[in-house]
């Protein structure tokens, strides 16, 4: 169980350094190879929206769009170069593709195990957003969320956010090479309507394929589902959760357990529509 490729996508001015450290030490510890992707939106995807445009204003706006190109391409080389130096002796390679975020994030995070991406909570949110989104809706494979207070070893301690749903059956199945690795496994469920039957199975099943795990269950009360989740995992862990189990549109308009984590997890979580 190891990982072959791993996705950092950044913008002209980089990732995160939270995003960039677990990127590259996750790269060296599994001896994975780290693609780091620079989407950069074409000269003429950057016009602004018109009915009507002047064949002499869109050659301006074009050749404006061109030097904006131009210049986000050598700061994200230059981020590049610095990130190398300071992770030596890593198999990491820059890839710029020319176009929307979305759609080149989605094409190269399918032909990677994950995705590294920052939190809700990150500056420049916007920015990631979209990214975020094409990794976990249209690529198939998983995506690490790292917030900024991530710091240290990943996965030392692996907890597994169970319910029986599928998405979290994928997490699961995704997490395996830290599982692989980890000195402790909990498989968590929350009691929202009495106990998960499903629990007791998926921790005979991860004791049998070597991962001897501990089970807990956590009384929902008051709290928010994602409340009660991050809370429970507790501090230096890596949280393993299925995403969007509900229309994402209904998670926005009513919250639910992805939103919340999204936006307020202080700790690495492994995520899988």
């Amino acid at each position: 169980m190891k990982l072959v490729r791993i996705l950092l996508p950044i913008g002209p001015n980089g990732s995160t350094n939270a995003c960039a450290n677990v990127a590259f030490g996750l790269a060296e510890r599994f001896g994975a190879e780290l693609e780091v992707l620079h989407p950069c939106p074409a000269p003429m995807q950057r016009l602004p929206y018109a009915t009507e445009l002047s064949p002499v204003y869109y050659e301006d706006l074009v050749d404006v769009g061109q030097k904006q190109v131009e210049q986000e391409e050598g700061e994200a080389t230059e981020w590049f170069e610095k990130a190398v130096v300071v992770h030596p002796g890593v198999d990491a390679g820059l890839l710029t593709v020319e176009g929307l975020v979305g759609p080149a994030v989605a094409m190269r995070a399918k032909v990677a195990d994950l995705s590294v991406l920052p939190s809700m909570a990150a500056k420049e949110n916007g920015r990631w957003g979209p990214a975020r989104d094409a990794a976990l809706f249209q690529s198939g494979r998983p995506v690490l969320i790292v917030p900024d207070e991530a710091g240290g070893p990943i996965g030392e301690t692996v907890v597994v956010a169970w319910k029986d749903a599928v998405e979290a059956a994928r997490a699961v199945a995704a997490a395996a090479p830290f599982l692989a690795t980890a000195k402790r496994v909990r498989l968590l469920s929350i009691a929202e309507e009495g106990e998960d039957e499903t629990a007791p199975a998926m921790a005979a099943y991860l004791t049998k394929a070597g991962f001897p795990v501990e089970t807990v269950s956590v009384e929902l009360g008051a709290r928010e589902v994602g409340e009660a989740l991050l809370e429970a995992a507790g501090s230096g862990v890596l949280l393993v959760m299925g995403g969007y189990g509900h229309w994402r549109w209904r998670e926005w308009i009513f919250g639910g357990a992805t939103l919340y984590v999204l936006r307020n997890t202080d700790v690495p979580v492994l995520m899988s529509h």
